[in-house]
């Protein structure tokens, strides 16, 4: 369902976009900087492996297709502690980075929006990747545990003191052919500016 409402409002924005013949010297540059909060989702057993506090940055470069709406490339990157779930509860390092089309529509889809409230879909490729500690017995090293795969993001952003701030949740959705690797969701609150 959500693929079919993506693709649906992709056409629609494409078709628009074409007869307007968008010019990338219109992009306008746009970024947030906020909070993630993000599990991972083990699906084959349904455990979660680990939890992570960060913070990211996420810029994004777009084209307007009209006042309200607008489609580009963002790019999320982040850092965070993250802490394993069940016997070890270790802390680590978390980091992760996505290239995604976006499609934008309301406040913050264009710096001529007037709209109090806006919404927005993201989707790419991305990876959340952990530094975990090797328990193999030959000393004190760090190895790199990393869900990547198909990212996702649906999100909706107010007008906070002529600010717009941004609540989102995301996927990592990782290849089911990927053994012991975990989805990852992500629920982000960024405050934007330009």
């Amino acid at each position: 369902m959500k693929n079919w409402i993506f693709g649906l409002l992709v056409g629609a924005a494409s078709a628009q976009a074409s007869a307007q013949s968008l010019d990338l010297k219109k992009g306008q540059w746009f970024h947030a900087l906020g909070y993630d909060y993000s599990i991972g989702i083990d699906m084959s057993t349904l455990s979660m492996p680990f939890a992570s506090n960060g913070v990211t940055y996420a810029p994004r470069f777009t084209l307007p297709v009209g006042d309200e709406l607008s489609l580009g490339l963002t790019t999320p990157l982040g850092l965070a502690l993250t802490q394993g779930q069940g016997g070890t509860g270790a802390l680590g390092f978390g980091y992760h980075y996505t290239l995604a089309a976006t499609l934008q529509t309301g406040l913050g889809s264009t710096a001529n929006s007037d709209a109090w409230v806006g919404a927005f879909v993201n989707l790419g490729y991305g990876s959340f990747a952990r530094q975990v500690r090797n328990y193999s017995g030959i000393g004190p090293a760090f190895v790199r545990d990393g869900s990547t795969g198909i990212y996702s993001e649906i999100g909706v952003r107010y007008d906070y003191v002529g600010n717009e701030v941004n609540l989102s949740a995301g996927l990592w959705r990782v290849p089911t052919s990927a053994v012991d690797k975990a989805d990852v969701v992500s629920v982000r609150l960024l405050y934007g500016f330009y």
